[in-house]
């Protein structure tokens, strides 16, 4: 799923949010792995190394898949991209959701994303007037969700937007199936998809009939395998490394080891020597493999 700031035009945009989302119907769990939109990785031939929110503003949805495949090792074949109109619109129609406003800063930073929402989605939501935990509409949620200036900054950010997607998925299992269709009309202005309806509706379906609905949240690079640095004056989140986090991925969606691919490995080790000062003009006859 990638989340842009456009209304009209969804294409030429950076992501602000970029996540995946997969049901595991083997342990019956939902998966939801944010990549962090400034992560060094390779493009393509064209436009080399840069940070992969950039795929989605040099050629769209297509560019983007063929980034995060063959930067993670996946296959995935079918995206959604929403824009603020679609996350409001996804918000209001299961009821709302609930946040918790940490810090009297967050409550500033949220009041102060929510009037550009309100212009940009031409709504009136009214300022939050307190810290703690609240039940919020559409708008409000979206300003939550952009706001990257306080605690741990993109990082935090990365988790609001994943409390307040995990939220909306959840409760649209809890819909009826009629609920849900009328979820996804409401929603499907806003949306530019590889989906039919038809699919989007069966989907929602089939996680409806799992017996449990446990949704499990990550975000790569983790923790445990990230740096950040500046390349060229430049700063990124810098996978370390790309072969680590493959692994670490794989065993968050599939629950099992994995071997990355040697394309995987190839652009992972060039990763490390960008990082480390030692990329070469040379090192653009393996860039030709990646392609």
């Amino acid at each position: 799923m990638f989340g842009v700031d456009g209304r009209d035009d969804v294409e030429g945009d950076r992501t602000d949010t970029i996540m995946v989302a997969t049901a595991d119907y083997e342990h019956s769990k939902v998966k939801v792995a944010s990549l962090m939109r400034d992560t060094y990785v390779y493009i393509d031939k064209k436009y080399g190394y840069d940070k992969l929110n950039a795929a989605y503003a040099y050629g769209g949805p297509d560019l983007a898949l063929q980034t995060i495949n063959q930067n993670f090792d996946t296959t995935i074949t079918d995206y959604i991209t929403i824009d603020f109109n679609a996350m409001v619109s996804m918000v209001n129609a299961v009821g709302g959701v609930t946040i918790d406003i940490e810090t009297e800063e967050e409550l500033d930073w949220v009041n102060e994303y929510l009037m550009d929402v309100n212009e940009k989605v031409a709504t009136g939501s009214p300022f939050l007037d307190e810290t703690g935990s609240q039940l919020v509409d559409g708008s409000q949620a979206l300003a939550y969700c952009r706001v990257r200036y306080v605690g741990d900054g993109d990082f935090d950010r990365t988790l609001r937007q994943r409390v307040v997607f995990e939220q909306v998925l959840s409760k649209a299992l809890d819909l009826e199936l009629k609920e849900q269709y009328n979820l996804v009309m409401a929603t499907l202005p806003y949306v530019e998809t590889s989906l039919s309806t038809i699919e989007m509706i069966k989907y929602g379906g089939n996680l409806a009939l799992m017996p449990s609905k446990d949704i499990e949240q990550s975000r790569f690079p983790t923790d445990e395998l990230i740096s950040l640095d500046n390349l060229d004056g430049v700063s990124y989140v810098v996978p370390n490394t790309l072969a680590d986090n493959i692994e670490a991925f794989y065993q968050f969606i599939y629950e099992t080891a994995y071997t990355p691919s040697d394309t995987a490995v190839a652009i992972s080790d060039e990763i490390e020597d960008a990082v480390n000062g030692t990329l070469n003009n040379s090192d653009s006859e393996k860039e030709e493999s990646f392609n």
